[in-house]
C-alpha cells in the first residue's frame, strides 16, 4: 500500500526540509515546507520506524522518562511551561534545548504514556502495525532533554496575568510557556444514546479501544459516520480487519473540504469496488441497542438513517471533526477566533504565551488569512518555531529568521486498499477561481486557478485520484510538482 500514509513515512530515507524528488510520494496530512527548513538535530522523525530505544510493550507497561516531577515548586526561578506533549510540544522541547536554552522546562501531559505519532494509530488498528510504532521518541532521547515531565496531570487553568499554571498538583509558575493541547473529537451531530458510545479515532487510548472493539467475536459489520480523511482512515483499518464497512455521510461525496465533486466521484467509484456501502447525503437519526453492550459480544446496533432506512451494525465510528484543547483558557486572557491566533513567532496576545498546532489559526499561504491547518507537519514545526523564539528572548538576544513562521499549504495524500487520493492547497472555487480537469483511464488531476489581477493566473490548489497506488507513479510525480508550484508562487 505505497499510498498509505504511515507506509510512505516509513519508506523516507530523506527529512522534510529536504527539496522532496519528483519520484517520492507526498505524505498525508504532512506539509511541505516552505522557507523554515528545521536543523537535522531538531527535526521531527518522519522516517518511521526509529530505534525507539526503551520502547513502549505491547503490554502495557509504559516506559516512562526519568525526568518526572510530581510536586509542584515554589514561584520564583525562571523556567519554560509546555502544556500538552504531542508533536508540538516535543518539537518546541527539542528547539529549545538545541538553541542553547539549559533552564528548567516543565511538561505537562494529560496522559499516562509518552508522545506518539497520532497518524499511525489507523495502523495499529488495522493490524499493519505494532503498538511499538506508534511511539517515534523513545524515553532514552526524552530523558537526554533534561525537561521535568509531569505525565496525567491535565491543565485546570493557565493564568498569563500571573504566569502561572494550575494543575490538581498544584500551582506552578513559568516565565514563558507553549500552549500545544492539540484537539478532540466531537460527538455533534451523533444521536444522544444512554446505552452505547460509539468509537473514535485520534488517541492511542481510542485506537486501543477501537481495536478490541472490531476484533471482538461476533463484530462483522462496521458503520463509519463521516467523509473526511479520519473517516476514510477507519474506513481502511476496517478493510484490512475484512470487516463489512458502510459510511454514511451529510456531504454529497466523501473528501469533504478536501475534494471537488470529479475527483471524489472517481475516489468513491474505486470504495464501491473494494465492497464499501456508501450512504451519502445521509445522517444517522437514531441508534438502538438490541442487548447491551456490557454484554459482548450479543448485542447490536438498529441505525435508522434520515432517508427513513434501518440497517443493524455491531460497531459505529463517528469521525465529525474535532476541537481545540483550550478549556483551560479563559477567552479574556488570550485573543481567539476559532483558535488562538499567533504571530509569525508563535506569540499569542500575551507576549510570554506561545502556541502551536491544532489549538492556532496561523499564516495558510494561499489566502494568507489566519486559518487553523490541522496537520502533524504543521504542529511540529511550529512547535520547533516557538521553542527557537523563546530561547532566544530567554537569552537576551534578537530571534533568529529561521525561528519565523512563513505560513503553510495543506498538502494530503491517502490511499485506501489502492485507491489513491492526493490534494494540496485549496478547493474553493469563487469568482476568481476556475477548475481545469484532465482526465485518463487511470487518473483524475483537478487543477484550481486564480486570476490575478495583472491578467496572469496562479496555481492555488489540485486534487489527483488514481485507480492505482504505485511508487514512482505519474500520479505521485505530478502531485509533487504541482505542490511546490503552489508554494513557489504563495
Amino acid at each position: 500500500m505505497q499510498g498509505d500514509v504511515m507506509e510512505q513515512q516509513l519508506d523516507r530515507s530523506k527529512p522534510f526540509d529536504q527539496q522532496i524528488p519528483m519520484d517520492q510520494q507526498i505524505p498525508m496530512d504532512l506539509q511541505i515546507p516552505m522557507d523554515l527548513p528545521i536543523p537535522i538535530d531538531q527535526q521531527i522523525p518522519l522516517d518511521l520506524p526509529i530505534p525507539i530505544g526503551q520502547q513502549v510493550p505491547i503490554g502495557k507497561q509504559i516506559p516512562m522518562p526519568s525526568q518526572i516531577s510530581t510536586s509542584p515548586t515554589t514561584p520564583v526561578e525562571e523556567s519554560v511551561a509546555i502544556i500538552g506533549f504531542g508533536a508540538a510540544g516535543v518539537n518546541a522541547l527539542i528547539a529549545l534545548r538545541c538553541a542553547g536554552y539549559q533552564g528548567k522546562i516543565r511538561i505537562f501531559s494529560n496522559t499516562r504514556i509518552p508522545p506518539y505519532s497520532p497518524i499511525m494509530t489507523s495502523y495499529y488498528v488495522g493490524g499493519t502495525k505494532s503498538w511499538e510504532e506508534c511511539f517515534p521518541w523513545g524515553a532514552e532521547e526524552l530523558d537526554s532533554l533534561k525537561a521535568e515531565i509531569h505525565y496525567d496531570c491535565p491543565v485546570l487553568e493557565l493564568s498569563p496575568e500571573a504566569h502561572i499554571i494550575r494543575t490538581s498538583r498544584g500551582d506552578f509558575s513559568y516565565s514563558k510557556c507553549v500552549i500545544a493541547t492539540g484537539a478532540t473529537p466531537v460527538l455533534s451531530g451523533f444521536p444522544s444514546t444512554d446505552d452505547y458510545k460509539p468509537l473514535v479515532l485520534r488517541t492511542m487510548d481510542d485506537a486501543e479501544r477501537l481495536k478490541l472493539a472490531i476484533t471482538r467475536p461476533g463484530c462483522r459489520r462496521v458503520l463509519i459516520s463521516g467523509a473526511s480523511m479520519v473517516a476514510l482512515k477507519a474506513l481502511e483499518a476496517c478493510l484490512e480487519r475484512s470487516l463489512e464497512t458502510t459510511l454514511v455521510g451529510i456531504s454529497p461525496h466523501v473528501l469533504d473540504f478536501n475534494a471537488l465533486p470529479v475527483a471524489a466521484i472517481r475516489f468513491e467509484k474505486g470504495l464501491r469496488e473494494k465492497g464499501v456501502e456508501l450512504r451519502l447525503g445521509q445522517t444517522i437519526k437514531a441508534v438502538k441497542t438490541i442487548g447491551h453492550e456490557a454484554l459482548r459480544p450479543s448485542y447490536s446496533l438498529e441505525v435508522t438513517f434520515s432517508s427513513g432506512d434501518t440497517a443493524l451494525y455491531d460497531e459505529i465510528i463517528v469521525a465529525h471533526g474535532v476541537k481545540g484543547n483550550l478549556e483551560f483558557v479563559a477567552k479574556s486572557t488570550l485573543e481567539i477566533d476559532h483558535a488562538l491566533l499567533v504571530d509569525e513567532f508563535m506569540r499569542t496576545s500575551d507576549p510570554d504565551v506561545y502556541a502551536a498546532g491544532d489549538v492556532v489559526q496561523a499564516t495558510e499561504l494561499v489566502s494568507g488569512d489566519k486559518r487553523i491547518v490541522g496537520i502533524w507537519k504543521n504542529a511540529a514545526v511550529q512547535g520547533a518555531c516557538a521553542g527557537k523564539a523563546i530561547a532566544a528572548e530567554m537569552a537576551g538576544t534578537t530571534i533568529p529568521s529561521d525561528a519565523e513562521f512563513r505560513g503553510s499549504i495543506s498538502a494530503n495524500t491517502i490511499a485506501v486498499k489502492g485507491t489513491l487520493f492526493i490534494s494540496a492547497g485549496i478547493m474553493e472555487i469563487t469568482s476568481q477561481r476556475h477548475r481545469e480537469v484532465y482526465e485518463d483511464e487511470n487518473m483524475t488531476v483537478v487543477s484550481v486557478f486564480e486570476n490575478r489581477a495583472d491578467g496572469s493566473r496562479r496555481l492555488v490548489g489540485f486534487n489527483i485520484v488514481c485507480d492505482e497506488d504505485e511508487a514512482g507513479s505519474v500520479a505521485y510525480d505530478t502531485g509533487a510538482m504541482l505542490t511546490l508550484r503552489i508554494e513557489n508562487t504563495a
